[in-house]
């Protein structure tokens, strides 16, 4: 396929490899498949703006890919660190933005060689932060390729969310106005929602230069099959209903409304149990809560884990929660573990908002409004006492993502799209 397309290589900018965060993860499935279809494939990772900023700890468990050669993780696929030395990474303590652009700069010039010698058709862009898609930008104009940029979320919505303050201030309009730029100077990019397509559109990025290919999942990683006997048995869950609610456990994500579920599924449904699979620093509050009004019992945290033991989980849940209140960053963001939860065969509660629904609204789970908890606990119990409807709902997203969002699907739409770059004129 590779050779027919005209696609035979290409160098894709991350934060992270192998992939930590959702948008890495969608990228390197899709480039995974592209390899797997003959396409070389050099993965570029810079060290993460959070990290740089003094977002992870120093102790972050992720640092220890940095100290070893990448993993090999097909015979297709390179991968590079671009690091900051020490004497950089105390700048960024003292001044960030002299650090950001000598960082820039430097990423850059180390970008070039790698380029050249993998003899790159396209340059590929995870996402347009201010590190990374610049030198992704600059990487693709100093070296003559087109560059293909991706737009998993509303950055500068999500940086404002981070600082707590709005979109019109200083920070967030500034980077607003940069993640703008940077889709406008992409040959062509790549969204997750049409949601985020119509954000574009609206900030002046050329509406045939945006193709929308959303998020998915390997149904064949994630099915109902999956033996979930070792789940069951290690967080004692045999003979209860498993309502699954993971990722960050954190209030944006909807944590507090965990606290109501509890209360009703004892009063309702005692033979349940709420199991959270993820981290946060709302989780405290949320068991001291639960445990001071003698609500402990019905709610198990299984710690972080990593990605390639989810399956577990997934399929070991009678309902799976997807939960976002009602704000920019969540309707813009298409989660990973919906699709997850859709392959494993097992029915959701999801809030409207847009990026869930636009997958949802045909089938395959219960919607509900964004903070309505009422609405929640009644959905939760109605699928807890329903067998048929919690089945049919199971089978509706496990056929939705089969028709349209496995990774194997979505790679023949990324490949047809990277063509079309290559063929684009200006």
């Amino acid at each position: 396929m590779a050779r027919s397309t005209g696609v035979r290589r290409v160098t894709v900018f991350v934060e992270h490899f192998p992939p930590y965060l959702g948008s890495d993860r969608s990228v390197f499935e899709l480039a995974k498949r592209a390899a797997a279809r003959d396409v070389r494939v050099q993965f570029i990772a810079t060290q993460p703006l959070r990290y740089l900023l003094g977002g992870r700890p120093d102790d972050w468990e992720y640092k220890k890919h940095w100290s070893r050669p990448p993993p090999q993780v097909h015979p297709n696929i390179t991968a590079h660190y671009l690091l900051v030395g020490r004497r950089l990474e105390g700048l960024w303590k003292r001044s960030r933005i002299i650090a950001l652009l000598i960082t820039i700069l430097l990423f850059t010039a180390y970008s070039i060689r790698p380029i050249l010698r993998h003899n790159s058709d396209l340059i590929i862009s995870a996402h347009a932060t201010p590190l990374l898609g610049v030198v992704a930008l600059l990487s693709a104009r100093l070296t003559l390729r087109r560059l293909f940029m991706g737009c998993p979320d509303w950055m500068s919505a999500y940086a404002a969310g981070l600082l707590g303050t709005s979109m019109h201030s200083l920070g967030p309009m500034l980077l607003h106005v940069l993640e703008t730029q940077l889709y406008k100077w992409s040959d062509r990019v790549f969204t997750v929602t049409h949601y985020l397509r119509r954000l574009l559109i609206h900030a002046g990025v050329p509406t045939d230069k945006i193709v929308v290919i959303p998020n998915g999942v390997d149904p064949h990683e994630f099915s109902p099959d999956v033996d979930t006997s070792t789940v069951r048995r290690r967080y004692h869950l045999e003979g209860l209903r498993v309502i699954l609610f993971s990722g960050h456990l954190e209030e944006w994500a909807g944590v507090s409304l965990m606290y109501d579920l509890a209360a009703r599924l004892d009063r309702e449904y005692p033979d349940s149990r709420i199991l959270l699979v993820g981290s946060g620093e709302s989780i405290v509050e949320l068991f001291d809560r639960l445990v001071s009004s003698n609500l402990g019992h019905m709610l198990i945290h299984a710690g972080l884990h990593p990605h390639e033991e989810m399956p577990k989980f997934t399929a070991a849940a009678d309902v799976a929660l997807c939960l976002f209140p009602d704000s920019p960053v969540a309707h813009a963001a298409s989660p990973l573990k919906l699709f997850e939860y859709m392959a494993a065969g097992t029915a959701i509660v999801a809030t409207s908002v847009s990026g869930t629904a636009e997958v949802l609204s045909s089938g395959g789970g219960i919607l509900v409004p964004p903070g309505d908890g009422n609405a929640l606990c009644e959905a939760v119990i109605r699928l807890c006492r329903d067998d048929e409807l919690r089945s049919r709902l199971g089978a509706e997203a496990r056929a939705i993502v089969e028709r349209g969002y496995s990774w194997d699907h979505l790679a023949d739409v990324f490949l047809r799209e990277c063509v079309r770059v290559l063929r684009r004129t200006n």
